[in-house]
């Protein structure tokens, strides 16, 4: 059977569903987008995921459209909510000019209260929103943001943010969508994040959640009532949550999925060669992967309330993580994992930041005999002649977590248990499911784990490699330097001031090696052509979505 007649007979169910002659759902103005794991919460002020981060920015309003220019490697800003803005007394205080016609769905209007009201919540230590980094540089006042002299409102439409000095990233800290102040104003703010309406949210967006089914399904439909930009033109999307990468794979090749990512890179070849109705994009490179080393002895960390700072027993020293980053195949596993689609990770700064880099790193070469020199330095041997290192008593020996779901880190983890027992180190593998995993990271319960981690539009590794009791600084990493640095790139007047700074981070991580920084992954995304209108760029695999629609089957590539 020819791969063109192959692909027809696969389609046909699928048409005859989309035409109405099947009992199943009328699917024919609606897209079904596979997810690999579900959202945490309808919330943008408290979710971290960036699948929840796309969800959300169906529902909720866009304070700004945004694009990113990857020729520049920068953001830039255009009119959404806010109609139009500008920078006063020198640039430290930005005036934002708000529309008077979008509501949310129940028909109250979006207003300055509102936006005010979501900053309030992100500064608040009880809220712990991982946006708490935005008002960092607005006007504090004993130690504690004050919302009142940061933000001033005007009247219904005409709003002042003051900043305590200009720096590069002030309009970025504006773009986080508002919530509705009258839903949430009334709610206990240390129990915000797990409020009942942050699973039933009233946006005004160009969707609306019209279902959701934990971890299996999430449904959203087109607002009409939303004027910002306007209701979708699918009648609804239908996310499901497929854990399993195969079956992923398997539902876009039956035509039962619209749209998926990742597609790992050996899928690659046989859908362009066999599945012409399936058009495959690559998104540019936000997401790296890395292994995350306990840099402290986070259990005496916690014991300690925070007091005891203590070198972990086996990835405490330095040379240690160098030496197991020399020791691991990275450039093996992303040949065999990733081909084109990905490059070795010298740090944590996306390569789409072109301005920033410290482009005289290197990343380091596969080399386990300048691993094993490191960690004889660092006091490690076989001194019991049973093959594993010792020091001081302590076999180097550990359990290295990864998620369920994911082949290529399970892969990669059988890969790097493998080379580190070349150096005399034992690993166990142990896969969780990727919600436990994540509560193990965040909780710094843990030796090391591999991860995955996509980078914001704008550079700020201040939650990553500053405070060390901050769930995203997994490694639990600080050095003095390199919080001097953020702060100064952070306030830098400018971009090209702040790259100074951003490339004596990456030249410090780099030494310091406190993950082993893997490779940065350029996703593949594959579309069935009945979806049109698909815009897959840096912003993420939902951007524009409220133009995507369903085209005329007659126009599918085997028709």
């Amino acid at each position: 059977m020819s791969p063109r007649l192959r692909a027809v007979l696969i389609l046909l169910p699928c048409l005859f569903a989309a035409c109405g002659k099947s009992s199943g759902p009328d699917l024919s103005n609606t897209a079904v987008v596979a997810l690999n794991g579900d959202v945490e919460s309808f919330n943008p002020v408290v979710t971290r995921s960036m699948i929840s981060s796309e969800i959300n920015s169906l529902i909720y309003p866009q304070m700004f459209e945004l694009t990113f220019n990857l020729s520049l490697g920068r953001l830039e800003y255009g009119p959404a909510l806010v109609k139009r803005w500008e920078f006063l007394d020198n640039g430290r205080d930005i005036k934002l000019i708000i529309r008077n016609d979008v509501r949310w769905e129940n028909g109250v209007l979006v207003s300055p209260q509102d936006i005010k009201f979501t900053y309030e919540m992100i500064g608040d230590p009880d809220v712990a929103s991982p946006l708490g980094n935005y008002v960092d540089n607005m006007i504090f006042t004993n130690g504690r943001f004050d919302v009142d002299r940061s933000i001033e409102i005007v009247n219904d439409t005409t709003m002042i943010f003051h900043f305590a000095s200009v720096y590069p990233q002030q309009l970025f800290h504006l773009t986080v969508s508002p919530i509705p102040k009258h839903i949430f104003k009334d709610v206990d703010r240390k129990a915000f994040a797990n409020h009942p309406a942050n699973a039933k949210p009233v946006g005004a967006g160009p969707f609306k959640l019209e279902k959701w089914t934990r971890h299996q399904e999430i449904v959203v439909s087109a607002n009409q009532k939303c004027t910002l930009p306007g209701p979708g033109l699918l009648e609804r999307v239908i996310f499901r949550v497929i854990q399993e990468p195969t079956t992923r794979l398997t539902e876009l090749k039956k035509g039962t999925i619209d749209l998926m990512w990742p597609v790992y890179f050996e899928d690659v070849k046989g859908l362009q060669e066999q599945y012409a109705d399936i058009k495959l994009e690559t998104l540019p490179p936000r997401v790296y992967e890395y292994i995350a080393w306990a840099n402290v002895d986070f259990e005496e960390y916690k014991k300690s309330g925070g007091k005891t700072v203590r070198p972990h027993r086996l990835f405490g020293d330095a040379r240690v993580r160098q030496a197991l980053t020399y020791g691991i195949n990275r450039k093996g596993i992303l040949d065999a994992k990733l081909g084109p689609y990905g490059e070795l990770a010298v740090s944590d700064f996306s390569p789409i930041f072109r301005w920033s880099m410290n482009t005289d790193l290197r990343p380091y070469p596969y080399d386990p005999q300048r691993g094993r020199q490191l960690l004889q330095s660092a006091g490690w041997s076989d001194s019991d002649g049973d093959g594993v290192l010792d020091k001081g008593g302590v076999k180097f020996e550990f359990s290295l977590y990864y998620g369920i779901g994911n082949a290529r880190r399970a892969y990669a983890a059988t890969v790097i248990q493998e080379n580190l027992k070349q150096l005399g180190i034992v690993v166990h593998l142990t896969q969780l499911e990727p919600v436990v995993l994540y509560e193990k990271a965040s909780s710094k319960d843990y030796d090391a784990f591999l991860g995955g981690f996509n980078v914001s539009l704008a550079i700020d590794p201040s939650n990553r490699w500053n405070d060390i009791s901050d769930p995203y600084n997994s490694a639990g990493y600080h050095s003095d330097r390199v919080s001097e640095l953020i702060t100064l790139g952070l306030r830098a007047p400018n971009e090209n001031e702040a790259a100074r700074y951003w490339r004596e981070i990456q030249s410090i991580l780099h030494q310091d090696q406190p993950f082993t920084f893997m490779y940065w992954i350029k996703d593949v995304v594959a579309i069935n052509r009945r979806l049109k209108g698909t815009k897959i760029n840096t912003l993420g695999i939902l951007d524009r979505i409220e133009n995507w629609k369903i085209g005329d089957p007659k126009a599918y590539a085997t028709f």
